[in-house]
């Protein structure tokens, strides 16, 4: 699997498990909370529905802004190499605990 060719089901079927956001420095589990597709954003030659991933993690530590590498927390055997993942303020939907992060492919 390749950040090309990756859709929102298959985060969508992984809602609710664990991924794990590798760096250099260390490593954080972050729970995927949703995925939503956003097909107005698609370009004239998209190959893919865009969509976005929310996740949630510990206050602490939290992630800066950046490429990461995520691998599976479960039985499965994948990564994807090179995500960029930006923090962004609690949804209104959540309880407000922990910091929240998105994932976009367009």
């Amino acid at each position: 699997m390749t950040l090309d060719t990756v859709t929102g089901d298959f985060f969508a079927v992984h809602q609710g498990k664990l991924l794990t956001a590798e760096a250099v420095d260390g490593q954080l589990a972050l729970e995927i909370m949703s995925v939503e597709e956003t097909p107005l954003s698609a370009g004239p030659n998209s190959k893919r529905t865009p969509f976005r991933v929310l996740l949630r993690g510990p206050d602490s530590p939290d992630l800066q802004d950046g490429c990461y590498t995520f691998r599976a927390n479960e039985d499965e055997d994948w990564r994807l190499d090179g995500i960029y993942i930006n923090r962004i303020i609690a949804p209104t939907h959540s309880d407000g605990q922990g910091a929240f992060y998105q994932i976009v492919f367009s």
